[in-house]
């Protein structure tokens, strides 16, 4: 595949040879490099144009005013118009030329969506991305499913009557707000063409902002577009510049945008408006700096409802919240699903199917799938997975794949990223071996393109947090390419040239390993996410607070949010790290999020009654109520009172599903439980969920919860210590098998197996952490199963710490049903 560089001499120092360079020797066709010496340029013109698959037209004005351009562009023309030539792809590289220049062929102005790309490295991205696209051919499946739209007519009626208004400013920024996959940007965009703001063919940039993002990320990521001026200096030094100044930048980049008749769309995960439903303040002041403009410059996917009351009397700003499909639109959705799949329901069918949908566009296109994958009558034998789809999604897509380690591993390396350029992914697997599998993985909406160009790709978010909340593991010789490749980002001097996804992650593993970074390089988001992510992972939390120390020395120049995040990840390690100096610090913490780092450092540090004061104050607290919930299970299950702590197990757990932490609390209440036998059902689905994880942890927790299982339902001994002994030869020296162990040997009244597992965890004690009281409470087991009731009820009273003195009571009367009821618990 080959793309002829169409230009004007003038910019070829300046622009095209730097497109060549990254583009790669034998991908394109360009005068000084690939004519043969000696032949006539008009010929050599002509063999290369009918020799290429692509013709790259960069415009500039002398490139339009040049003879030679325009006699490229003619031959090229004829070429595309007799299918010779595959694709036409024209860029605009001078700020002064618009998209309706007279000088612009007609054929380019009304068939191309035309854009100012000012930075090299970003054209050659695309341009090599377009070559990509031509060699793999997309599935014409996937092409249309991407232009289906159906309904939202009130909406798009209200948005055409607000743009025509002429008694208000049009607004600068829109924000849809809505649930995930609900179709929010689809929705903006059939909006902004039929008010004939864009065309019906309009293809959008479009970048994602995360929690952890703030203003110096949506610089870097908009002059990453292209669309704007390449001026490196805007991304630099972004630590030190007030945000004030930041703001500033913003509004002329949004300006750049507007003026050359582009349209930014951003996918916003709660950075732009948080769970407060209040726009952040900085976009507020930009977009009052930008002013009226006559259009707006930026589409906002909102996560989060806007409060309508933060933005009244703020006409530059639109809101629009996008609910569920209604039934008529989801019928209708799935009715033009299925005519692209050529599949004829009878209408009883298709009523069955259209009343299992609740509203969800990706939903439907589940229910078609599972249609055309089954059939029709054993797809109605599993309409629970419709049903399941949005509660577990993650895991019933990813369940196709099960057994294929190559495309797992595949998506073990996508979810390391928040998005990645095509190009970059390519340096670090084989185009060849994994460009089907993406194109596979994008049918089936694991992931998707992203970009105007569609040069990066973006994994399903479900699916993203699926992985590493369950810690799935990325393979050894992937992750080995990912560290050179940063190492080479280290060594570069050109760090602004990189694409935005390479930047950001590099950046961030750089910082992580502790390698030093130029400040100028940096913005306090790099350094916030690297906090945030070492943090998640539980790698190296003296870094994480050596970060959080280096970034709050700054905190004059930072966005409060930002300062506010840090300090709390601070706090948080030092909690891990039972530091006192938390104690000083969590003061520095306003509200709710004060009383749970506290809450959370008092059940660290085993103070349980501390830790229970603390965190029943937030059950019922807006946003932090799950975190709270969270902790305070683990507090009640490790002093084993497991019915207080079953209600809020279950509540994460149907808010969660599919993670792995969450199913082990619920099945550990389950277990413990009187009436475990009831039960058994749930227990026993619940064991099939965590087993069909397959993480390190999962596994071990899956052998832990079978040998549960096999102890208290089945009443059965060996198979138990099968379970424990599985789980054991995975990690010799964890400690939660070995508790298990003592449990189980505690319900059969195995006296020998309960002296060893006592040993063995004092040995391992001395290589893990892991609590006294523990170790202390089932030495009073123990002694209470050997009929020495007076000892066991010495060591409860004089060596366990910090218990509610309701527990102890509680304990002691278990310790005597241990010894009066030594042939069953």
């Amino acid at each position: 595949m080959k793309v002829f560089l169409s230009h004007s001499s003038k910019d070829k120092e300046s622009y095209v040879r730097l497109v060549a360079d990254k583009i790669g020797n034998g991908n394109y066709v360009l005068d000084e490099r690939t004519f043969e010496d000696g032949e006539i340029t008009k010929d050599e013109i002509i063999k290369g144009i009918d020799e290429s698959e692509m013709f790259a037209f960069f415009i500039s004005n002398t490139a339009l005013d040049s003879k030679w351009v325009k006699s490229e562009i003619d031959r090229a023309e004829i070429r595309l118009n007799s299918e010779q030539l595959k694709k036409i792809y024209p860029i605009i590289i001078d700020q002064s030329i618009k998209y309706d220049d007279p000088r612009i062929p007609i054929f380019l102005k009304e068939h191309y969506n035309l854009k100012l790309i000012t930075r090299p490295t970003v054209a050659a991205r695309r341009i090599k991305s377009k070559l990509r696209e031509l060699y793999w051919q997309k599935s014409p499946e996937h092409k249309k499913r991407q232009t289906i739209f159906v309904g939202r007519n009130e909406i798009l009626s209200d948005f055409e009557n607000r743009m025509d208004d002429i008694d208000f400013p049009k607004p600068a920024c829109v924000i849809a707000s809505g649930i995930s996959k609900i179709g929010r940007s689809k929705l903006v965009a059939r909006a902004l063409a039929k008010s004939n703001i864009v065309a019906d063919n309009f293809s959008p940039a479009k970048i994602i902002l995360d929690r952890v993002d703030s203003i110096e990320d949506l610089i870097i990521k908009i002059i990453d577009t292209g669309l704007t001026c390449n001026d490196r200096n805007l991304a630099a030094d972004l630590l030190e510049k007030p945000v004030s100044e930041k703001e500033k930048i913003l509004a002329e980049l949004l300006r750049q945008i507007h003026d050359a008749r582009e349209v930014l769309f951003i996918e916003d995960n709660g950075c732009l408006v948080d769970y407060t439903r209040q726009p952040i303040s900085w976009l507020m002041n930009s977009l009052e700096m930008l002013g009226n403009i006559g259009s707006p410059a930026v589409c906002i996917s909102a996560r989060y409802r806007v409060d309508r009351r933060a933005v009244r009397g703020r006409p530059l700003i639109y809101t629009i919240e996008v609910p569920e499909l209604n039934p008529k639109e989801r019928s209708g959705l799935l009715r033009r699903i299925l005519e692209l799949y050529e599949i004829n329901l009878d209408p009883d069918d298709f009523k069955y199917f259209s009343e299992q949908l609740k509203g969800f566009p990706e939903e439907v296109y589940y229910c078609a799938d599972l249609i055309t994958d089954l059939g029709v009558a054993q797809a109605k034998k599993e309409t629970h997975q419709i049903t399941e789809f949005n509660e577990e999604r993650a895991s019933l897509l990813l369940r196709k794949y099960e057994g294929n380690s190559d495309v797992l591993d595949f998506i073990y390396l996508l979810s390391e990223f928040e998005f990645i350029g095509v190009s970059f992914l390519y340096e670090i697997v084989d185009e060849e071996q994994y460009g089907p599998i993406l194109e596979d993985l994008i049918t089936h909406l694991i992931c998707d393109y992203i970009g105007s160009e569609k040069d990066y790709v973006r994994l399903n978010d479900a699916i993203r947090d699926f992985v590493k909340r369950n810690r799935l593991s990325l393979r050894g010789d992937l992750r080995n390419k990912l560290r050179d490749h940063v190492q080479s980002f280290i060594r570069d001097t050109e760090k602004f040239d990189r694409d935005a996804a390479d930047f950001f992650y590099s950046i961030k593993e750089a910082l992580a390993s502790g390698k030093h970074i130029d400040d100028k390089f940096l913005a306090p988001s790099h350094i916030l996410r690297t906090i945030k992510e070492l943090y998640q992972k539980r790698e190296n939390l003296k870094r994480v607070i050596e970060l959080a120390d280096m970034l709050l020395g700054k905190e004059g120049s930072l966005d409060p949010r930002v300062s506010n995040d840090a300090r709390y990840y601070l706090c948080l390690s030092l909690a891990r790290q039972k530091d006192k100096r938390l104690l000083k610090e969590v003061q520095k913490i306003d509200g709710a999020e004060h009383d749970f780092v506290l809450g959370y450092y008092y059940r660290l540090c085993g103070r349980h009654t501390d830790a229970i004061e603390r965190l029943s104050k937030l059950v019922d607290t807006p946003y932090i109520s799950s975190r709270a919930k969270r902790e305070l299970v683990q507090v009640y299950l490790y002093i084993e009172e497991y019915e207080k702590a079953l209600g809020m197990a279950k509540d994460n757990y149907e808010l969660n599903k599919g993670n792995q932490f969450f199913i082990q609390s619920y099945l550990n209440c389950l277990l413990n439980n009187e009436n475990c036998i009831s039960n058994k059902d749930l227990i026993s689905r619940l064991i099939g969920e965590l087993d069909e994880i397959k993480s390190q942890q999962s596994i071990e927790m899956t052998f832990i919860a079978k040998a549960q299982y096999s102890s208290k339902i089945e009443h059965k001994k060996t198979p138990a210590y099968n379970y424990i002994d599985d789980a054991l030869g995975l990690d010799q020296d964890s400690t939660y098998p070995l508790l298990a162990r003592f449990d189980i040997s505690l319900r059969h009244f195995d006296l020998p197996v309960m002296e060893s597992t006592l040993s063995e965890l004092q040995r391992v004690a001395q290589k893990r952490t892991i609590s006294q009281n523990t170790i202390f409470k089932n030495k009073a087991y123990y002694l209470a199963a050997k009929g020495d009731l007076p000892e066991a009820y010495r060591v409860l009273e004089t060596s366990l710490q910090n218990y509610p003195g309701e527990t102890i009571q509680r304990l002691k009367q278990k310790l005597l049903d241990v010894s009066e009821r030594k042939p069953d618990l």
